[in-house]
């Protein structure tokens, strides 16, 4: 009963901080934002503000702008925020989607393109839900 206690609280710790890193970021570009809706601001700019490595803000800029909660403006670091519905528009959207499919038929779990069909994502969205549930689950 401890070690599934431990557990729990474990895979509830990832999946907070998965949150907050993205969370983090959209607060930044919100406050930072012009009035017409553009923020000017680095990346390396808003690594130094969290304490995390601008590689680490890279990725999570990639997937907001992927799927679609943030969009660059042509300016040199200019963006605007969206969407901030983190389950929709980040990879977390697709974790639960593939946590539910697996859910319903523990049989399609090894192939992923089945997968991809049944929640209407790319082979790539797969292999990218799969990489934060292997996160959360260790």
């Amino acid at each position: 009963m401890v070690s599934d206690e431990y557990e729990l609280e474990k895979l509830k710790a990832n999946l907070v901080y998965l949150m907050d890193a993205y969370m983090s970021v959209m607060e930044i570009l919100e406050n930072c934002k012009d009035e017409h809706g553009v923020s000017y601001i680095s990346q390396p700019e808003i690594a130094r503000r969290l304490g995390v490595s601008q590689t680490a803000i890279a990725k999570r800029f990639k997937n907001l702008i992927r799927f679609g909660s943030v969009k660059k403006i042509g300016y040199k670091n200019a963006y605007m925020l969206i969407n901030k519905d983190i389950l929709k528009n980040t990879p977390l959207g697709l974790l639960a989607k593939l946590m539910i499919e697996l859910e319903k038929d523990p049989d399609i779990r090894i192939d992923y393109y089945k997968q991809a069909e049944l929640m209407k994502v790319s082979y790539r969205d797969v292999q990218i839900a799969w990489g934060y549930l292997t996160f959360v689950t260790s």
